[in-house]
């Protein structure tokens, strides 16, 4: 009882000190205090949002989002791709052979459904990606990519260490035919839980790809720029022809049938098309091509219309810097864009022509590095292996009409033997008749054969018959 009276003295008095205070003193100001001055200061505005930075549409924010970069196979039976009509980018250029290799960028992982046959990273796609801050996702890769994101200590998503973690197997394409290197892909969900084993995300800077900007429409007979040709190799090449009713370039295989997505059936379409010319030659394995990645000129196209571009990377990791022919910054139609980087060398080639049907005058080819090889030499390089393969080719279609021939003709007098017994009847008569096609088509082809083989100088040993075949194995 005696504390809780002390308590309400002490108590007292200073609320008296208080009110005397109150008292002798000014009114005090209380408008300039610090916690007065933070409740009545304007707020700090929201930062903008960051547009996407392959496309340039400001259709969400893409502030701390990296992009996703991934490597397809284009190898016999690997088309269609998952993915190509939703990618924001499509990258290609050959690498290693003929075929070219190919590298789907997205800006936003979320929307990748389903994105594959993932292929192997290649080096020189990744020198697209990686000043993209992007995130590379391949199945394995080649020692030149490896050592490249090695030496960054750039964290990748490859499958041949993190496997089914972060790609599965696609069971029904298998069943219908396809190669199994040809069935695996990727979602962005298996992405993100495949970087989790890593401790790493999809967080973080992105750089834009392009200064993009609204560009003044062509007009129609301005339109110089309505089918562009690309030849990787005779084996592989690609058309890009514009559609005026949407503005894009549409994209079609080397048989004119279109490129689609496997995912949605979707034809791909870009706003813009570049050309990057780029000096070529060969690696030190003797197989993988090398590329001058520093700068070249280019080509652009956009809207219908096509104009001569200069390009410059600093180095892997630099981004691509875009000017037009003035030396001015290339101002890039919003929209997403196809980029096939071209060396130009021996069995490469581009045709570009106009709404007018008028074949274009295009930039001389880039020049060839110390190691490329010069057309001639690898004309006659290329004469070599076509003669040699025309004799292979000779002597398996020898052996294998030799080895036809005997049913051929066993079928044709059969054949014959039951229309003489029954000449009026129409099923007969064209079964002999197909019967004498097949050998007459079999003669030709061993007679063809022969000629080359003889034409080379090169000796066929004869096919022994069945009963001598079954003599010579038949002593235990």
């Amino acid at each position: 009882m005696k504390r809780s009276i002390q308590a309400c003295g002490v108590a007292v008095a200073l609320l008296a000190a208080l009110l005397l205070s109150g008292c002798n003193k000014e009114k005090v100001d209380i408008s300039s205090s610090p916690e007065s001055a933070a409740a009545t200061a304007e707020p700090t505005p929201p930062a903008e949002p960051v547009a996407n930075p392959l496309t340039g549409a400001a259709d969400a924010d893409y502030t701390n989002r990296r992009p996703v970069a991934v490597t397809l196979r284009t190898l016999d039976g690997a088309a269609p791709q998952w993915g190509l009509s939703t990618a924001d980018v499509l990258v290609e250029g050959v690498t290693e052979g003929t075929t070219a290799s190919l590298m789907a960028i997205f800006s936003n992982a979320d929307a990748i459904s389903k994105v594959g046959p993932v292929g192997p990273g290649r080096d020189l796609l990744l020198q697209l990606a990686l000043p993209l801050n992007a995130m590379p996702v391949h199945i394995d890769k080649n020692i030149y990519a490896s050592n490249l994101l090695n030496t960054l200590s750039y964290q990748d998503l490859d499958g041949y260490h993190i496997g089914k973690a972060a790609f599965a197997f696609d069971q029904d394409r298998q069943n219908a035919g396809y190669r199994e290197e040809n069935c695996w892909y990727t979602t962005g969900e298996m992405i993100k839980n495949g970087l989790n084993t890593y401790g790493a995300s999809l967080d973080g800077a992105n750089t834009p790809l392009f200064v993009f900007g609204e560009r003044e429409p062509v007009a129609e007979d301005a339109r110089n720029a309505t089918s562009l040709t690309i030849t990787f190799s005779p084996s592989d090449s690609e058309q890009l022809t514009y559609a005026a009713d949407t503005g894009l370039y549409v994209k079609t295989n080397a048989d004119g049938s279109p490129t689609t997505d496997a995912d949605n059936g979707q034809q791909v379409a870009f706003t813009n098309v570049f050309v990057l010319y780029a000096s070529s030659g060969i690696k030190d394995d003797g197989y993988t091509r090398d590329y001058d990645m520093t700068g070249g000129t280019g080509l652009y196209l956009t809207g219908g219309a096509w104009q001569q571009i200069q390009w410059t990377k600093e180095d892997a990791t630099g981004p691509l810097q875009l000017t037009d022919a003035d030396g001015q910054t290339l101002v890039v139609s919003p929209g997403k864009s196809f980029i096939a980087i071209w060396g130009g060398y021996y069995g490469q080639g581009l045709t570009l022509t106009g709404a007018d049907g008028a074949e274009q005058s295009l930039p001389e080819k880039p020049a060839l590095l110390e190691s490329g090889i010069s057309d001639e030499a690898a004309a006659a390089a290329q004469a070599e292996f076509d003669a040699q393969q025309k004799i292979v080719d000779a002597q398996q279609a020898l052996t294998d009409a030799n080895a036809q021939l005997p049913d051929a003709q066993k079928a044709l007098e059969e054949a014959q033997a039951a229309l003489d017994a029954d000449s009026e009847n129409q099923d007969l008569i064209t079964k002999r008749d197909e019967a004498q096609a097949l050998v007459d088509s079999l003669n030709q082809i061993i007679a063809d054969s022969q000629a080359i083989l003889d034409t080379a100088g090169v000796t066929v040993e004869p096919t022994p018959a069945p009963e001598e075949t079954a003599s010579s194995e038949g002593g235990e």
